[in-house]
């Protein structure tokens, strides 16, 4: 597993997978399946999951690395797990039928375009996100995808203040609530916050 980070990920990988609608409950059994064998078979890499409050039904996967060759080193690892790959290939099968195609994005960290303190990948009991291709700076931390797309993140522990960022934005943002259940968290954000962590 990967040393503890002291700042935000230099890689960024956010996967959205949107829901059809009524399908959440058998979408949640499967996805807390899989963070249980996480845990069981040794899953190379924390993974954040987060679930859209606003709009529609979206979960939204986080996931860090120091590197594009880092991002590699973890997808060999995964690769060389044949009981925990055989787990990820039979719940996907299984939530085709639940899902619509995904979004996925890689974006680089923009330190020079970031405003406030840095957003580290595990902290925060939610996740304000903005999307944006302008040039004008906006608060929080910015990740920049190939194609010019800016996600700026902001952290917040309630959703008063997740509210509070998202009108900063001009209420275009997203709420998401992180969703210990779905993860398979880091031994630095469980003890940035054990009460939240234990819930999963």
């Amino acid at each position: 597993m990967s040393a503890p980070r002291t700042g935000p990920p230099p890689i960024l990988q956010i996967y959205r997978e949107r829901l059809k609608p009524g399908v959440e409950a058998a979408y949640q059994a499967i996805e807390e399946e899989t963070a249980r064998f996480s845990v069981s078979l040794g899953c190379p890499h924390p993974y954040l999951g987060a679930q859209l409050l606003t709009g529609a039904a979206e979960v939204w996967w986080f996931n860090g690395f120091a590197s594009m060759a880092d991002r590699q080193r973890v997808s060999d690892e995964y690769a060389g797990n044949a009981p925990f790959m055989d787990v990820l290939s039979r719940n996907s099968a299984r939530k085709a039928s639940l899902t619509l195609d995904p979004i996925e994005a890689i974006a680089s960290y923009r330190p020079d375009l970031t405003i406030g303190a840095p957003w580290i990948l595990g902290r925060g009991r939610f996740l304000v996100v903005a999307t944006t291709r302008g040039q004008a700076p906006i608060y929080g931390t910015v990740f920049e995808a190939d194609d010019g797309l800016r996600y700026v993140v902001t952290a917040a522990q309630t959703r008063d203040e997740a509210d509070a960022a998202r009108t900063r934005y001009g209420g275009d943002a997203y709420i998401c609530g992180v969703r210990p259940s779905f993860s398979f968290p880091a031994p630095d954000w469980i003890a940035a916050d054990p009460s939240f962590w234990q819930k999963a």
